[in-house]
């Protein structure tokens, strides 16, 4: 999907990311962020530690490629999130 699809499915979907923010313009080292972003002709989805400091989760030459990928990486934290525990 393209990032303007990403933006409106996430917004429509309403998924809980808990205390994570989401970044797409540049990569930073602030904590809690969970990003998508174009350096260098590639796109690279990355997260950030606590302490700030990001890592490159996966890199991918297509954007279609990337948002979908970052999506279903969204779409899994917040299955993880919202299970309910009995």
């Amino acid at each position: 999907m393209s990032k303007n699809e990403f933006l409106k499915k996430l917004k429509a979907d309403n998924l809980n990311i808990g205390e994570n923010i989401i970044v797409l313009d540049y990569i930073t080292d602030e904590p809690l962020v969970m990003g998508c972003t174009q350096v260098n002709e590639v796109w690279k989805i990355y997260e950030t530690k606590q302490r700030g400091g990001h890592f490159i989760i996966k890199e991918l030459t297509d954007d279609y490629e990337a948002f979908d990928y970052f999506y279903q990486l969204l779409l899994s934290r917040d299955n993880y999130l919202t299970q309910k525990s009995f």
